[in-house]
């Protein structure tokens, strides 16, 4: 047995036309897909490895001006998308699917021939499950010829209309068809006063006439959507009881069963619905019916029973409008037993087969728009609000509140880009709208997402929103975005410039205030300390109460050294003293005695210091032999001759000849000068003496030059004493050191006889400083000449 019901679906694109058809072929059910276009369009299908087509794409130059929704039928499943090349439509098939190209219209021409076509004003494509309906494709031979297949016009037979008994109508009066046309078309219209009327003025003028069936059924339905269930039953009893065997018996029982229950006669309701899903099980009505069924169940208390046939009828109708009814009211039921997410689920099935529904039930689907608001479900909110916005007309007072809704609901979604296109889209239509401020600060809020990549533009956007809007809400979260970025920046100063602002933040809506602002001090101690900046430094660590992690213990103990802040090196150093490693406790001891050294504390250097020589000769650590410089320092300020002559040696064994020590070696020059030890005064001496030559820098001069001189004279080494006097001729002195070297050197030449070289250092003495001391003894030693 072969037959097929077709069930149309169509979409005007302007040029472009989607249709869709669906029937059934022994039983196995196919559906057609028509694209029709003003101009050729090319479609491709692609193919698997077994040769069964898997997609088909058909391309378009441009994009319609009106897109469709999505379909998706039990057969195929049809999308869109436009890119830069143009518009595309896809279809994907639920089994198998075959594109067909339709070329040649035999109202217009009379032959066709088996053709092979890249472009085509019109395409079809067949989804079906096995085997391929209506038509048998065979594949083309090369040694075949392509007669074409003519089709002559000719007029065949007619009979004409017919009653039930099969015999000819003869149509007398055409009055009742003028009336039963008018009738549909106010029905169409929703008039369905009008309606009425004219099917009881018709059944009423012509009680015999051909539509009596069809007018009756109509005044059911129209008492249906009116809700007059008592009129209704009035008609249905005597439809079903004159016409049993007609094909809307179905819908007949279904209104019937539903008035019964309007009325409250729960028996004589549920005898109909029992002959409706017993007998017409197959319907399309035994859905709408269960939806009854379960409208019933609810009036009686029984709402788990009437979820199970709201369930059972968007389960088992193929009518999407009741497939829609049913689970808009699942969708509501769900929601007041709290379960937002399975109410969600539902939404989401409307939204995508038949979004046009929620127009239908306008101020229900409001509701629950706003309840998944408040249910922290803007997602679902929003597939509510654009699909009420989609079906109003733009100059309805309506219009600006849907698209307001709708803007601030996807920008609640974190979709940035879809809020961004809906909240602009208002702010240009409406530029004088009543809800331009709320909507410029949703839009505003948006830039708080999804970061630029480019830092300054970035750092532009919150500055300008922090002007715009100050203490509000946008320019609170502004600002704290501005500090985030300068953290993440390493701008730690500038976050901290921002400190009293960001400590007026409420704590409730930023709990990460305070601890970006000690990151933010942190960080910035950790960068002086790397640049040297110690007092900085310091400074942040004493402000913030900062305790860095133990690494950073060595840079801030260097710092509080070179700032002289001893009592912080000293607890610093302390906390390092016992550690089990002995390399560890050499270095933090080193460092505690130079701490105790900067506090005056010479007997805690000298017990610290002797430990850590001990430690040193047990394992050495040259870095640390600095140790013998501290030690002889407290010897020298302790007046320790013994301690300075023992730690010297020991300064000159760990560094050799250093200029870092030659204020060490004068003191010892000193030292020999105090114990009238001129060995010890003139090897000294003469390493300062060295170290200057070497280094090209004359610190200790002249001093040292003179005590060496003195110490050569005193041993009667006149000579030596001269030589190392002259040295200094090459030296920027004062003119009082000039006179006296001049002197020195005068008073030598004449003990070495020498009268013309004393006479000469004399002169120069005087003339160098005639009103110094030394420049009068010249004068006076020259009148012995």
């Amino acid at each position: 047995m072969r037959y097929w019901i077709a069930l149309c679906f169509w979409l005007p694109l302007c040029a472009l036309e989607l249709s869709v058809q669906s029937g059934k072929e022994e039983g196995e059910k196919f559906s057609i897909l028509h694209l029709q276009n003003a101009s050729p369009f090319t479609c491709n299908a692609t193919d698997d490895e077994f040769g069964e087509t898997k997609r088909i794409d058909c391309y378009f130059s441009s994009s319609p001006k009106q897109t469709f929704v999505p379909i998706n039928n039990t057969q195929l499943s049809v999308t869109s998308s436009t890119t830069a090349k143009g518009y595309t439509i896809t279809i994907l098939p639920k089994s198998k699917m075959k594109l067909i190209p339709i070329v040649f219209d035999l109202s217009k021409v009379p032959q066709t021939y088996q053709y092979t076509v890249k472009k085509s004003l019109h395409w079809s494509v067949v989804g079906y499950q096995k085997k391929l309906p209506l038509l048998k494709l065979t594949p083309q031979t090369a040694s075949a010829i392509n007669f074409p297949v003519k089709v002559d016009k000719s007029t065949r037979p007619f009979v004409g209309g017919l009653d039930l008994q099969g015999n000819p109508i003869k149509i007398t009066r055409v009055q009742d068809v003028t009336d039963y046309m008018e009738m549909k078309k106010a029905y169409e219209l929703k008039d369905y006063n009008k309606v009425l009327d004219l099917a009881e003025n018709t059944l009423k003028e012509y009680p015999k006439t051909v539509f009596k069936s069809e007018l009756m059924l109509y005044q059911i339905r129209s008492y249906n959507k009116k809700e007059e269930s008592e009129k209704l039953l009035e008609i249905s009893k005597r439809f079903l009881r004159d016409y049993s065997a007609d094909p809307n018996v179905a819908e007949i029982l279904a209104y019937t069963a539903n008035a019964y229950s309007k009325i409250g006669q729960s028996t004589d309701a549920d005898y109909f619905f029992d002959r409706l899903f017993d007998e017409q099980s197959e319907s399309p009505y035994a859905p709408l019916g269960m939806i009854y069924k379960a409208q019933q169940l609810e009036a009686s208390g029984e709402p788990k029973k009437a979820i199970g046939y709201y369930q059972k009828a968007l389960s088992s109708s193929s009518d999407v409008a009741i497939a829609s009814q049913a689970a808009f009211r699942l969708a509501q039921m769900e929601m007041d037993g709290g379960n937002t997410k399975k109410s969600a689920q539902y939404i989401e099935k409307i939204a995508q087969a038949n979004p046009g529904y929620f127009r239908e039930v306008r101020d229900n689907a409001l509701n629950l728009a706003d309840t998944f608001l408040e249910r922290s479900d803007p997602v679902s909110a929003a597939r509510i609000t654009e699909a009420l916005l989609n079906t109003t007309d733009k100059k309805l007072p309506e219009h600006e509140i849907l698209l307001k809704n709708l803007g601030l609901q996807l920008a609640k979604t974190g979709k940035r880009n879809d809020a961004l296109k809906r909240l602009n889209e208002y702010l240009s239509t409406y530029k004088f709208g009543e809800h331009i401020e709320e909507v410029q600060h949703a839009k505003d809020a948006l830039f708080f997402e999804d970061g630029d990549k480019n830092t300054t533009k970035e750092m532009k956007k919150y500055d300008d929103l922090i002007e715009r809007y100050g203490n509000d809400s946008v320019g609170r979260k502004a600002l704290y975005k501005k500090a985030q970025l300068l953290f993440k920046e390493h701008k730690y100063q500038e976050v901290l410039n921002l400190e009293t602002e960001l400590y007026h933040l409420d704590s409730a809506d930023y709990p990460e205030t305070n601890d970006l602002i000690t990151k933010s001090a942190i960080g910035l101690e950790k960068a002086e300390l790397k640049a040297g900046k110690c007092a900085e430094a310091l400074s942040l660590q004493k402000m913030y109460k900062i305790k860095l992690l133990s690494e950073w213990d060595e840079d801030i103990f260097n710092c509080a050294l070179k700032t002289t802040q001893y009592a912080e090196a000293k607890k610093i150093a302390q906390r390092h003293l016992k550690s089990k490693s002995i390399a560890e406790r050499q270095v933090w001891l080193s460092r505690m005695v130079k701490t105790q050294f900067g506090l005056g504390e010479y007997k805690a250097v000298i017990k610290g210091g002797n430990e850590l020589i001990t430690l040193l000769g047990s394992e050495k650590n040259p870095p640390l032999n600095d140790i013998y410089r501290t030690m002889f320092d407290t010897a020298q300020r302790l007046g320790d001759s013994n301690g300075m002559i023992r730690y010297i040696k020991s300064v000159e064994g760990a560094f050799g000849s250093d200029f870092k020590d030659i204020e060490r070696y004068t003191q010892m020059v000193s030292l020999g000068q105090k114990l009238k030890d001129e060995g010890m005064t003139q090897n000294y001496a003469r390493k300062v003496v060295a170290l200057q030559e070497r280094t090209k820098s004359y610190t200790q001069s002249p001093y040292i030059e003179f005590t060496l001189a003195q110490s050569y004279q005193n041993l009667g080494k006149d000579a030596d004493a001269l030589k190392i006097l002259k040295t200094l001729n090459r030296r920027k002195m004062s003119d009082e050191k000039r006179s006296r070297q001049q002197y020195l050197i005068g008073a030598v030449e004449q003990k070495l006889g020498n009268k013309r070289g004393a006479r000469d250092a004399y002169t120069a003495s005087i003339k160098a400083n005639k009103d110094s001391a030394w420049g009068k003894l010249a004068k006076d030693a020259l009148g012995f000449l």
